[in-house]
């Protein structure tokens, strides 16, 4: 679908206005949205809101199951793995639960199932989606207790398909049209999971969506690396939102510009 530039900014300012309640503590203007990247040169991440039933913990391993309402946006290919997110906005904490990658001893019921109404996830390993002391190794040890207690009672995930399937939350500080297109831009503090996959592939899914609802757009675009002089405004709008979070100055900068939108909500 062609973007609707009108309706895509409408909603951005909306969620501006919004989502205030939810981040009250950093005084900036910005909206949370989620990128959804892989690492396959040329190819998008394709992401579905689903409700999310349950998370289950596997016979106190490392592996959790989590159910959810609705199907996939599509089966896994060789080589690709399903990364389910789950946000609790207003604490600034989340996890992704992938699941293993297809191929070789991998098949498609290792990583998910079709239930009544659904779908199950096998997530074979948790990963924080924000600053811990987990991140300092590189294979997380999350306790169960920890994920439940933080995101058990978010009731929609973001699911996301593709080869090392990421998504991870960004604030957008400053959006404008340029050449007629939609750009987005956003600062990152440390060159993680996201930042790897944009090394090899700059196609990103782009998701704004309502945090009371879960209903907005998905973006498809690209994403570069910016510098400050090229976009004073942008550049001087994130700095403001880091500072007001106390988090520093970005260490990269990002505009990501959509070519393609459409409406998403959650599954049936």
């Amino acid at each position: 679908m062609e973007i609707d530039v009108q309706a895509v900014t409408t909603f951005l300012e909306e969620q501006k206005r919004k989502q205030v309640r939810h981040f009250s503590g950093v005084e900036s203007e910005k909206v949370l949205t989620y990128m959804a990247t892989t690492s396959l040169p040329g190819s998008y991440c394709a992401v579905t809101v689903n409700p999310v039933r349950r998370l289950e913990s596997v016979n106190g391993s490392k592996e959790l199951f989590v159910h959810l309402r609705g199907s996939l946006s599509r089966t896994p290919k060789a080589g690709e793995c399903i990364s389910v997110h789950l946000t609790n906005a207003d604490q600034y904490q989340g996890y992704q639960v992938k699941s293993r990658t297809l191929g070789g001893k991998a098949g498609e019921a290792a990583l998910f199932e079709a239930e009544k109404d659904g779908i199950v996830v096998k997530g074979s390993h948790i990963f924080t989606v924000h600053h811990s002391p987990y991140t300092m190794k590189f294979f997380e040890q999350i306790p169960f207790e920890e994920v439940q207690q933080i995101v058990g009672k978010v009731p929609c995930a973001l699911v996301g398909v593709g080869e090392t399937a990421n998504i991870s939350p960004r604030f957008v500080y400053h959006w404008e049209l340029r050449d007629g297109k939609l750009a987005l831009y956003h600062g990152d503090g440390l060159a993680l999971k996201t930042y790897m996959n944009l090394k090899s592939n700059r196609q990103e899914t782009r998701i704004a969506v309502d945090l009371d609802d879960y209903t907005g757009w998905e973006l498809e675009g690209a994403v570069e690396e910016f510098q400050p002089h090229q976009h004073p405004e942008a550049y001087e709008k994130i700095c403001h939102g880091f500072a007001a979070g106390n988090w520093g100055r970005p260490s990269r900068t990002f505009r990501f510009t959509a070519v393609r939108a459409r409406p998403i909500e959650p599954a049936k």
